[in-house]
């Protein structure tokens, strides 16, 4: 989805609400210019992230080194092809790479399918239009001239059996009363030629109009089967399409379960240390590139859990974890309270805390992060009887097992 905004000032305002992908900025403008825009949008905290493309025919090398000191991530000239941009946008991680060059190809295939498809049906149509017209033209012609032939053969014989006149009347039915002059007899022959070749002539058109009309039919079923065909096809290519989006999800939730495995190997922190130090922060910085090259969108839960020592004092007011051959029954402490390992679960150190602030405002909410501590409420690992013989070594083991950290990524 595409939105404008007419001038600088009321594209800020419409930031106040909306986080877009990528930003084109015009330079000259009504009010604030371009560059203005850029320095504004830069120094909010909340769009500072949000990358910009000045969109201008402002050109030289002056110009784009204060558009990128402002912040601009570079600069697009106003007769761009619309290649460049898909070629920008796939540089800024807006859309892959392979969709961009794609979005052209499929373009023109569909543009010379729909074309095809379109000459398909004009040239059907064409040929029903013409076909008939042709045809009615022949009976129209056919008809007419047997018309004509029948009144002029018609006529002729009138005019050949007229009554003679009154004088002669006598003596030419007493003519007649012998026998039909053979005049009358060619003529009546004559007729019954003309008539029967022109029903032939009739009959061979149509026969004619019957075949062209049968050959027609068959191009029109021709061509329905082949739209069907592919119609056929289409319906393939969607199930294959559907296919190879679902293997790429569950390439992607497999991903994700293997950065949460290789996290997680790394759990466990030392008894005394605090559990989120800055040793465990490149292992974060990590996993939070990769999830952004993933594409990933959600929350990132940190569970801290504190292990039950069994501890002895140490002389100097603090304790450390008993000796292998002291028996559990004689530490001097035995794990946290609830509420002090709740405490205890919660601390960072400054780099970690930062890393978790910055995190939020550099994805611009995309990778979110959830520290919580269940203090020593929920061990990994049982442990064992503090009674009948139990000693500190088998006990600290399983409570160094339950000092740890547990990532867990939910995607939106």
């Amino acid at each position: 989805m595409v939105d404008t905004a007419e001038s600088a000032e009321t594209a800020l305002v419409y930031l106040n609400d909306h986080r877009p992908d990528v930003i084109f900025m015009d330079h000259m403008m009504p009010g604030m210019d371009g560059l203005q825009a850029v320095s504004a949008i830069k120094n909010n905290p909340d769009t500072a992230t949000i990358p910009i493309m000045m969109y201008t025919s402002q050109k030289g090398e002056v110009y784009v080194g204060q558009a990128r000191a402002l912040g601009a991530v570079g600069v697009l000239p106003k007769e761009v092809e619309p290649v460049e941009v898909s070629k920008m946008l796939a540089s800024l991680r807006v859309i892959d790479s392979h969709v961009a060059q794609e979005r052209s190809s499929d373009r023109v295939e569909t543009e010379d399918d729909t074309a095809d498809t379109g000459q398909r049906e004009q040239l059907d149509q064409s040929i029903r239009i013409l076909m008939h017209d042709l045809f009615e033209q022949q009976r129209a012609i056919l008809r007419r001239d047997l018309q004509d032939s029948y009144d002029s053969i018609a006529a002729r014989v009138v005019d050949e059996i007229r009554p003679p006149a009154d004088d002669e009347e006598d003596l030419a039915s007493n003519d007649t009363e012998r026998h039909i002059p053979a005049k009358y007899l060619l003529a009546v022959a004559v007729l019954a030629i003309v008539v029967l070749t022109f029903g032939w002539l009739y009959w061979e058109r149509e026969q004619s109009w019957l075949a062209v009309q049968q050959q027609n039919d068959e191009l029109v079923s021709a061509l329905a089967q082949q739209q069907s065909i592919e119609a056929q096809g289409a319906i393939e290519a969607q199930q294959r399409l559907d296919g190879y989006q679902q293997s790429l999800g569950n390439a992607y939730e497999s991903a994700l379960r293997a950065l949460e495995w290789g996290i997680n190997q790394s759990a466990a922190y030392d008894y005394g240390s605090i559990p989120l130090d800055d040793n465990r922060l490149p292992a974060f910085e990590a996993l939070l590139a990769q999830l952004l090259e993933l594409g990933f969108t959600g929350q990132v839960r940190i569970e801290a859990h504190v292990g039950n020592f069994c501890v002895t004092h140490s002389g100097a007011g603090s304790y450390v974890p008993a000796n292998a051959g002291v028996a559990v029954s004689q530490c001097d402490l035995l794990g946290l309270a609830a509420e002090e390992a709740l405490e205890y679960g919660r601390q960072q150190s400054v780099a970690f805390a930062n890393f978790i602030d910055n995190s939020l405002i550099q994805t611009g909410g995309q990778v979110r992060f959830d520290v919580v501590s269940l203090g020593n409420s929920d061990p990994l690992i049982g442990y064992p009887t503090a009674e009948g013989g139990t000693m500190a070594e088998e006990w600290n083991a399983v409570a160094a097992q339950n000092n740890r950290i547990d990532v867990t990524l939910y995607p939106d």
